[in-house]
């Protein structure tokens, strides 16, 4: 076929039904089994019959195959859902401990409202607890803030590294779930509380 010709019909109805596969599945393999028909077919095209045998199996492949793609596509899109809340979830969890102690203490030394923070630090004010919380909460807080944020970044946008004929290829899905990213901020703001208080308390000069 020249260049700037129509394709023929029997292409163009193949393209057109190439359509029954989910989107990403037809991005990774529509120009393939389109260029596969298009040279079937020009090998063919002088025999009525060889068409038709043709169309037998190209028909009798697509609908099962397109059926089952859509499925599979279907069952991914829920089970990267499930996994997205799960994210969130134990995100969320992750930063119970952190967001309670950042909320009470701002509640006390901001406020003057200290009925939630008094009873921690009833709790501290035995002998060797203060040190011991002291030395894990920073790995607590700082751990399960950065773990939290990770996994949700990691389930609102996902990068993919792949290597195509020799050519190194990255791509980035966006998934915009509400929860994740709602997790992701307030681990964000969670985090920069915590660094900028541990810097101020270390590092401020007094005289």
């Amino acid at each position: 076929m020249s260049e700037g010709q129509a394709p023929p019909p029997s292409v163009r109805v193949y393209t057109a039904l190439l359509k029954a596969y989910p989107k990403q599945f037809r991005c990774e393999y529509g120009s393939q089994m389109e260029q596969v028909f298009r040279d079937v077919y020009w090998e063919r095209r002088g025999s009525r019959c060889g068409l038709v045998l043709l169309w037998i199996r190209t028909l009798s492949d697509l609908v099962p195959t397109a059926v089952a793609q859509r499925i599979m596509s279907h069952t991914n899109r829920r089970e990267a859902v499930m996994q997205n809340r799960r994210s969130a979830f134990i995100g969320f969890v992750l930063l119970l401990a952190p967001l309670y102690f950042v909320s009470t203490s701002l509640l006390k030394y901001g406020l003057g409202v200290g009925f939630l923070f008094d009873p921690l630090e009833t709790v501290l004010s035995v002998a060797g607890r203060r040190e011991v919380f002291n030395l894990v909460s920073p790995v607590v807080f700082l751990g399960g803030l950065s773990l939290a944020l990770a996994l949700n970044v990691y389930a609102v946008a996902r990068f993919d590294v792949d290597r195509e004929d020799g050519t190194i290829v990255a791509t980035v899905r966006v998934t915009p779930g509400l929860w994740n990213i709602a997790v992701a901020v307030v681990s964000v703001l969670l985090l920069v509380t915590l660094v900028g208080y541990a810097l101020l308390e270390n590092f401020t000069y007094r005289p």
